[in-house]
């Protein structure tokens, strides 16, 4: 399995967590064990992996965060009422979740950055894209 797949597996994972939470308020009994799944087979990757597997997953998790509120805003304006301010509170929790997860991504490539040795990521950032 390739870092991409993980990849795939770990956001569908992730956004499951996070939707359970925004629906429910609290997460599902089942949700802790397929975290610690696709943490656990992260951690298995080699540093340089996991730094640009967690940089992806935190980079999108913002840009997810960010679409939720802009789309509150813009549900906001066009349906005002109560039913859409209750749905709004709950998108507003979603995105807080989401930008937490984001966090989260951010510190473990920082984390896996910790363990290249400084040659190797001028090397890494200086590569062709």
């Amino acid at each position: 399995m390739n870092a991409k797949d993980m990849h795939s597996i770990s956001l569908c994972g992730m956004l499951g967590i996070l939707t359970a939470c925004a629906v429910n308020g609290s997460v599902q009994p089942t949700a802790p064990s397929t975290a610690s799944v696709a943490t656990q087979s992260v951690s298995q990757m080699r540093a340089s992996d996991r730094m640009f597997y967690w940089w992806e997953e935190g980079r999108e998790l913002h840009a997810m965060a960010r679409l939720r509120e802009r789309e509150t805003d813009l549900l906001l304006k066009t349906k005002p009422g109560p039913a859409t301010n209750e749905f709004v509170k709950q998108m507003r929790l979603f995105a807080h979740q989401l930008e937490e997860a984001a966090v989260y991504a951010d510190t473990q490539a920082k984390n896996a950055a910790r363990e290249i040795p400084p040659d190797m990521i001028q090397q890494l950032q200086s590569a062709p894209q």
